[in-house]
């Protein structure tokens, strides 16, 4: 036994009442020894991390690197904020805010459904090799339909632009 083992042991008493040192670590002083260890591996990476990064940042990666992640950050935090801003002014507007929560929350538990029966329904051994053959096939009519000539994705456009604005009400 290592000297860490031997001083975690727990102390036992028998039904004489005397203390007796146990022949074997408790599961918590295992659990503590095996803490420190991982603790010890985790500064030693960290330690390892900081030596790369400062040594990277000496070049001058790290840095580029950093600005283009804070344009990045800024645009889509600027477009968050727009779509935000343009959800609260549709709110505002909108008579029917009960009718709007209900059809939500509808919306969010019949997917919740949905998606619970798919799982089981992929899980049956046939259904869902069958149904993901299903979906190839469809995928690839689709493409073939709509994706691979110009004048089918015009009328591809051109559809999906009506049924947009036949939902937003433009």
């Amino acid at each position: 036994m290592t000297s860490t083992m031997l001083a975690q042991q727990s102390v036992v008493t028998a039904r004489t009442g005397r203390p007796q040192l146990s022949s074997r670590p408790s599961k918590s002083s295992l659990f503590r020894a095996a803490q420190q260890q991982v603790a010890g591996r985790r500064a030693s990476t960290i330690v390892g991390v900081r030596q790369f990064r400062d040594r990277d940042s000496a070049s001058g990666t790290a840095k580029k690197a950093g600005a283009e992640a804070d344009q990045t950050s800024t645009e889509l935090l600027d477009k968050a904020n727009a779509y935000v801003d343009d959800l609260k002014v549709k709110w505002d507007k909108t008579d029917e805010k009960p009718a709007v929560v209900a059809i939500t929350t509808a919306a969010f538990v019949g997917v919740w459904a949905l998606s619970g029966v798919v799982d089981r329904i992929d899980k049956l051994p046939v259904i869902g090799g069958l149904l993901e053959l299903v979906g190839l096939v469809v995928t690839s009519w689709f493409v073939y339909r709509y994706l691979v000539f110009g004048p089918d994705r015009e009328e591809l456009k051109t559809n999906l632009d009506k049924f947009l604005s036949k939902v937003t009400g433009n």
